[in-house]
């Protein structure tokens, strides 16, 4: 990563994303914390600058379940007149029972999927300044290996009954599908885009869930888990490495690219479009 980079990071208050900020901090990468809680994210940008003095740490307010708040964000970031060398997705939740986003919908399905979504495509201009001023520009989805197929005709939940489980699987699916989607899409424009498996981390995001399956993921993670420095290291490699430059559209889990079982161009389509339709406006011409 070049010295002086800008990345994006959501999510960067806790667990992974906090950790990716971090070790990006340490190469050598200006951040702009994208966060719901600014209190939080102030305090752990007084953090990092207390290990990198003169790094520049902006605090920016951002729910990626609301398309209202991501256009907020995306036009302060203009009107900033910055340019991203990196966007880090990794901003989500798992919930236990069924829950509106703040537009309606669901609330797994619009901060995990339809939050990278958006907020992809609404910071694409900026990313094309990214490239201007240094070559390239990349985007990193944090996904899962946690993830079961889609159903594209019922994403929200809304036929049949809710499962917290179900939901986010789905929506880590969804992750690695749109990633193909916007590679393609992306192709020739020196912005790359690829996804991310953290493995079994101990985070809060499981919080929500029943205490019964709270008690299998620790003890999964007693045998299987990994630490969070672990967990971020893929996603901090996909936004930093030059090994990476030029690649696009790949799934990947401890520097290793994956075969994904979700791989299906007329999947990933069809998805895309009820992204749009779910987004409320068509997000890229035809």
């Amino acid at each position: 990563m070049k010295e002086g980079a800008l990345a994006l990071i959501t999510g960067p208050t806790s667990g992974i994303g906090r950790e990716i900020a971090r070790q990006l901090c340490e190469q050598g990468a200006n951040l702009v914390l994208a966060c719901r809680d600014t209190d939080a994210g102030a305090r752990l940008a007084e953090e990092l600058l207390g290990s990198r003095p003169g790094a520049s740490i902006a605090v920016r307010q951002v729910d990626v379940s609301s398309g209202e708040s991501i256009r907020a964000l995306a036009n302060r970031l203009r009107r900033e007149g910055l340019a991203l060398d990196v966007l880090v997705n990794n901003a989500g939740v798992h919930t236990a029972h069924r829950r509106p986003g703040p537009e309606g919908g669901e609330l797994t399905f619009a901060t995990n999927v339809l939050g990278y979504f958006r907020l992809s495509l609404d910071l694409l201009d900026l990313l094309k300044e990214g490239v201007v001023a240094h070559g390239e520009a990349r985007i990193v989805n944090v996904a899962s290996t946690f993830a079961t197929a889609p159903d594209l005709d019922d994403l929200l939940f809304e036929r049949r009954p809710f499962a917290g489980r179900e939901a986010y699987s789905q929506s880590k699916a969804c992750n690695r599908m749109l990633t193909r989607a916007l590679a393609r899409r992306l192709e020739g424009e020196s912005i790359t885009v690829n996804s991310m498996a953290p493995g079994l981390v101990q985070t809060g995001l499981f919080r929500e869930t029943k205490w019964t399956t709270r008690l299998v993921v620790r003890a999964a993670g007693l045998f299987f888990g990994r630490s969070v420095e672990q967990g971020a290291d893929t996603a901090v490699w996909l936004a930093s490495s030059d090994e990476l430059r030029g690649r696009s559209g790949g799934f990947y889990s401890q520097r290793v690219e994956q075969a994904c079982g979700f791989s299906d161009q007329e999947r990933e389509e069809a998805l895309w479009r009820k992204c749009e339709e779910l987004g409320g406006r068509e997000a890229w011409p035809a």
